[in-house]
């Protein structure tokens, strides 16, 4: 498919990438009552948390969050209210340690995490009519692997992908820039919580000696995320977990989303030549937007507007 032509414009107020990244993370309201949680136990003795937001509908909309995001981040959150006020039912899947209640084992997600959406997909793939999958940031990343990797059901009927990092590596190294440290930053504030949280419910999974000691999000990945889930090296953890790698792989009608400006994505986030080529790809590429953010205003985003007009096309 041809390259999209995107009508996303900011607000005049909001004139950068990173004011348009930050200004929803402070703009949108916090909706505490929107959803009813439940566990789904896993074969492995897991479970996952799931947020719903159930209408009786024929109609599945699946949420992924991005890096220690939740459902409550404010771009999920504006996604679940506005597909459920037009007729989906609403399914947050949290990423596992992401939930309000800690998981039974000690797991770090990372980009190549599909497993857990595979079970998701297969539980609920009778229950619906349509099922769209949807995800954010590092969330798209998995979101994308998943659908290039994974045998889908006839009723998946799409998947999106909104500020997606689909080279990992090079995206990695980005945040890490001088420009991006309040980004890294708080990323690694949360991410060296969790470990210290996971060592004191396993004790000795982690040296946790070396954790102060980690200054970047490339670092932590390679000290830690990497070599815990089973990775032979960093380059091997990139290789497996850059949905880059697999997109050509993609079947069904796929949406990435990527700005120009996000302040995280790198030039291989933007895969041109491969959309070109492919009859399932279709990438918009906004000139702003920022990271998983895309304000109309500062409490509203355009990107369940995109959404909805993307699906009205294909289903």
């Amino acid at each position: 498919m041809p390259v999209l032509q995107s009508n996303y414009r900011p607000p005049a107020y909001l004139f950068n990438g990173h004011l348009q990244t930050i200004a929803p993370v402070f703009g949108v309201k916090r909706n505490n009552s929107l959803y009813t949680t439940e566990k789904l136990e896993l074969p492995d003795g897991d479970f996952l948390e799931l947020d719903w937001v159930r209408g009786g509908n024929d109609q599945l909309m699946i949420l992924i969050h991005g890096l220690e995001g939740n459902s409550r981040s404010h771009y999920v959150q504006q996604m679940a209210e506005h597909f459920s006020a037009i007729g989906w039912d609403i399914l947050v899947m949290h990423a596992r340690s992401c939930g309000r209640e800690m998981n039974r084992l000690p797991v770090l997600y990372h980009g190549g995490s599909t497993n857990d959406i595979a079970v998701l997909i297969k539980e609920y793939a009778q229950k619906y009519n349509s099922i769209v999958l949807t995800g954010f940031s590092l969330g798209g990343n998995m979101a994308l692997n998943f659908v290039a990797r994974h045998a889908t059901p006839q009723n998946l009927k799409a998947v999106a992908a909104f500020s997606a990092p689909c080279d990992l590596k090079t995206s990695e190294q980005k945040i890490d820039r001088f420009t991006n440290r309040i980004y890294a930053n708080k990323f690694l504030l949360k991410l060296k919580a969790k470990v210290r949280k996971l060592e004191n419910l396993h004790p000795g999974i982690f040296d946790i000696k070396t954790l102060d000691e980690i200054k970047s999000v490339q670092a932590f990945s390679a000290n830690f995320t990497a070599p815990f889930s089973g990775f032979k090296s960093l380059d091997d953890f990139y290789l497996s977990g850059s949905s880059l790698n697999s997109l050509s792989e993609v079947r069904m009608p796929t949406l990435i989303v990527n700005a120009q400006n996000d302040p995280f994505l790198s030039k291989p986030c933007f895969p041109i030549e491969l959309a070109k080529k492919s009859d399932h790809l279709f990438l918009d590429m906004p000139k702003q937007g920022g990271h998983t953010a895309f304000p109309i205003t500062k409490t509203k985003s355009w990107m369940p507007e995109r959404l909805e007009q993307f699906l009205e096309n294909i289903l």
